[in-house]
């Protein structure tokens, strides 16, 4: 999901950038729309690890566990838009801290404030190897954003980066979390090749801007022909692999994905590319969101929580339509 819109609109988003930082900016700069896929995953990976050690979810350590993976992440957002503020700014993109609404240091503050909290909510109430997947999600969060690795302007390593890191720790965090043991964790294995494949398309998306800007990601390797039947292969894999590991929720979920990545390459006409490479990235969330909330109940309440209070804020703050489920 982006924020493009055309010239008039960029101007008067330009406007109502201009003012003091206000307490909800603080919230919003964690993105809780992007995070919404984190908190899928680690629900998934919750789930799996109660089935395999044949115990009941403990309700508090769940929390505590999303508590904590959600500052930590949410941190990393932050980190990843003071890395790319001047590219934001380019673009008019993601404004509270490119355009200057939040300045980068308090913006570092409050970075490592969620780190702490994560830490120490980590520390309280969770197993001791759940710190050891925060300590790895943070190296891999920071050298994806970060010079001088910046794994995110490297091709192929961008993605290999998202799958191990919202794909296989981020449902990891969610296994340990519940005090499962590891026995039996590669149940979990489909879930990167999903995050892949989701990855990849979002990448197609900012294909051209990210080459304007001399970034070599891997949409800007691979083009737009090559992505797609890339995305859609990862997700194909994801289905297969799903089927071998005995995973009937990432088999069926990953089902119900694949047909939206065949959809951009007949969708391009009319609705150009960023939009069109955008569906199955979309879709794709949507559907093991709703697999996530098939299986915790609240889990979809929150979500349109999260959209609707996410839309209010953006149309009060900026003037504009965001998230939007219409093109890009």
């Amino acid at each position: 999901m982006d924020e493009r819109l055309g010239r008039v609109g960029m101007e008067r988003r330009m406007i109502k950038c201009s003012g003091p930082a206000k307490a909800a900016d603080y919230l919003f700069l964690l993105r809780p729309t992007i995070l919404i896929p984190v908190w899928t995953f680690f629900l998934l990976g919750a789930y799996h690890g109660a089935r395999a050690a044949a115990g009941e979810i403990e309700t508090r350590a769940l929390l505590a566990g999303l508590g904590s993976f959600t500052a930590l992440l949410g941190a990393l957002y932050i980190v990843n838009q003071i890395a790319d503020r001047a590219v934001d700014l380019e673009r008019n993109k993601l404004f509270l801290v490119s355009h200057g609404i939040i300045p980068v240091r308090t913006a570092w503050i409050e970075t490592a404030a969620l780190v702490a909290a994560s830490v120490a909510l980590a520390l309280a109430f969770l197993p001791r190897l759940f710190t050891a997947i925060l300590a790895a999600s943070l190296a891999l969060g920071a050298a994806y954003s970060l010079e001088p690795v910046r794994l995110k302007r490297r091709p192929a390593v961008d993605m290999l980066a998202n799958a191990i890191g919202n794909g296989l720790l981020n449902t990891l965090a969610g296994w340990i979390a519940i005090g499962a043991p590891l026995r039996g964790w590669e149940v979990l294995l489909p879930y990167p090749l999903a995050v892949a494949s989701v990855y990849i398309a979002t990448t197609l998306a900012d294909r051209e801007a990210d080459s304007r800007m001399g970034y070599r990601t891997s949409g800007v390797l691979l083009g737009t022909s090559r992505g797609l039947t890339l995305s859609a292969a990862l997700m194909g894999g994801a289905a297969v692999a799903a089927y071998f590991a005995g995973n009937n929720q990432a088999l069926v979920s990953s089902l119900l994905s694949l047909p939206f990545f065949l959809l951009p390459a007949g969708s391009m006409r009319k609705m150009g590319i960023g939009a069109a490479v955008l569906i199955p990235a979309k879709a794709a969330t949507l559907i093991f969101s709703i697999t996530a909330g098939f299986l915790f109940h609240a889990y979809l309440p929150c979500i349109a929580a999260v959209i609707l209070l996410t839309r209010l804020y953006y149309r009060r703050r900026f003037g504009l339509e965001y998230p939007s489920f219409r093109g890009a």
